[in-house]
């Protein structure tokens, strides 16, 4: 296939207009009359270099090469009716998929309201339990073999644990609100893990003043003690299963919400492409003839191909966040029907054993502990949420400068072709000079906005990266939490023996000044007794 510039082709036909033919010269028209539409400094050439046969050629090889462009043409325009098809297709598979996205949201709330119901419910019944419990508390300390006087130490004891713990879970609040803070202002990896080490060192704390706390050890008061920490123990239990619930559910209405927004940015998203594809259509169908288009139709689509592979993507991860959120309704369940076992296997059981009820203990520790590491994950969400946010907020920014440039290079080529439709017959050089660097300006900006996406998308993996290290980095930060208790341990140790060891050099400097008080003392005898002796 012939390619040749726009610029040459005009300035050959321009050429030609100017040479006379040999069909004048025989109707009698003088070959030195302007006949020509080019403009006319343009220099005349000469009869002599040029033969007829010569100017038959040419004139066949320029036929030639317009046969060749129209079928290029033809095919540029059939190429990019397929790939308009292949669009629509696409389109038509986004809706479709939208539509599922659709039921399985509407699937999820469903769910959620079950899941509040089956809540509510659980409240109820453990309200229930609550005032059985009160109940069978009353009739304990109604019993006329324990007296009232045990009964009153015992609640008072429970009054101040519960006030112990409320002051170390404001303690703990504390804490957790100022490593939120040093995570917003930087760090966000190792300070939440200091904040889940810090918790769990206060929680085994606590769970240690809990077991060796003192209480009444009588032999008449040993069943309604046992009966009392049974109760403690299973309200506290019970609380801890209801926070969890709440905590699921508010994470699952909250990635609900999260997937509806992204679904309706995808929506957005679809339709802009629809406009993209209608508006490229259309200037297809207007710039057929050209050739400089071809250039730019055969970018465009790479861009859309780009731009698709970007939306994919973010429907595969949405599609992913949809079976997470599935997977922690599931969860939830088969905890409710979990609870509902350990409810029921509670109210048969009018009476625990130790062990039962140490095993409850560590279960609640275990639960304590969970709790405050999820809040610490949820930080990190938080800050990985915004920093996604704020990345997606740059892509936009740079996809609407990428679409106002090519709205810009199409403007431009449109003049381009108005200004070849009006100027057919005289061609200005200094006219497409300036078009060409306008053309090149834009083609420039257009590289330098696809660079920066790939920066984006290199800064996108890197972060991916250092997500992953994030595992190790965790582990490393255990290994220094129990090397810092261990160093802790040993401080205490030796400040023990520092303190031990300046009470004996108390003493000792006790004993040395008595000692010397002693020696003084003979001193100053053994010359008041020295000349008794010589007398």
């Amino acid at each position: 296939m012939v390619i040749f510039s726009v610029h040459d082709f005009f300035v050959g036909t321009a050429a030609m207009s100017h040479q006379p033919l040999s069909c004048l010269t025989e109707k009698g028209d003088s070959p030195t009359e302007t006949t020509g539409n080019g403009p006319p400094t343009l220099a005349h050439p000469n009869l002599d270099t040029f033969t007829p046969h010569e100017l038959l050629q040419q004139m066949r090889e320029l036929l030639i090469e317009n046969h060749q462009l129209k079928e290029a043409m033809k095919l540029n325009n059939q190429a990019m009716k397929g790939r308009f098809e292949e669009l629509s297709a696409w389109t038509e598979k986004q809706k479709e998929e939208r539509l599922f996205f659709e039921t399985q949201s509407k699937e999820a709330k469903e769910r959620l309201t079950a899941l509040s119901l089956e809540n509510e419910k659980l409240k109820q019944e453990l309200g229930k339990l609550k005032g059985k419990t009160e109940r069978s508390f009353e009739d304990l300390t109604g019993d006329p073999r324990v007296p009232k006087a045990e009964a009153e130490q015992e609640v008072e004891q429970l009054k101040t644990q519960v006030a112990r713990l409320q002051a170390e879970k404001a303690d703990l609040l504390g804490i957790v609100s100022e490593l939120q803070l040093k995570l917003n202002s930087g760090g966000p990896s190792e300070d939440s893990f200091v904040e889940i080490r810090m918790a769990e060192g206060e929680a085994d704390a606590a769970m240690k003043e809990i077991k060796t706390s003192p209480g009444p050890i009588r032999t008449d008061s040993i069943d309604t003690s046992k009966s009392a920490e049974g109760t403690r123990n299973y309200l506290e239990f019970e609380e801890l299963t209801v926070s969890q619930l709440l905590l699921c559910l508010r994470e699952g209405n909250q990635k609900v919400e999260r997937l509806e927004i992204a679904l309706k940015e995808a929506k957005e998203r679809i339709l802009d492409f629809e406009k993209k594809a209608k508006d490229r259509s259309e200037t297809e169908t207007q710039t057929e003839e050209h050739k400089e288009q071809e250039k730019e139709e055969e970018k465009s689509p790479e861009t859309v191909g780009s731009e698709v592979e970007m939306l994919n993507l973010q429907v595969t991860t949405l599609f992913k966040e949809l079976q997470e959120a599935h997977t922690k309704l599931s969860e939830a369940e088969l905890m409710k029907k979990r609870l509902q076992e350990k409810c029921q296997a509670l109210e048969r059981k009018n009476s625990a054993t130790p062990s039962e009820l140490n095993e409850k203990q560590e279960l609640l520790y275990n639960n304590k502990k969970l709790e405050l590491q999820v809040e610490s994950m949820r930080s990190e969400i938080k800050m990985e949420q915004a920093k996604t946010e704020e990345e997606k907020s740059k892509l936009t920014t740079l996809q609407l400068t990428h679409n106002r440039l090519l709205q810009e290079y199409n403007n431009a080529l449109k003049t381009i072709e108005e200004l070849k439709r009006r100027e057919s017959e005289k061609v200005d050089k200094v006219v497409l000079q300036e078009l060409n660097g306008k053309l090149e300006m834009a083609e420039k900006a257009l590289a330098s906005k696809q660079l920066q996406m790939d920066e984006m998308k290199q800064t996108i993996a890197k972060q991916e990266k250092d997500l992953e290290t994030m595992a190790v980095l965790r582990a490393q930060m255990e290994v220094y939490c129990s090397d810092f208790h261990a160093e802790r341990a040993a401080r205490e140790k030796i400040h023990e023996e520092k303190e031990q060891l300046a009470l004996q050099l108390a003493v000792l400097l006790k004993d040395d000044n008595a000692f010397e008080e002693g020696a003084r003392r003979s001193s100053e005898l053994s010359p008041l007794r020295s000349p008794r002796a010589y007398g």
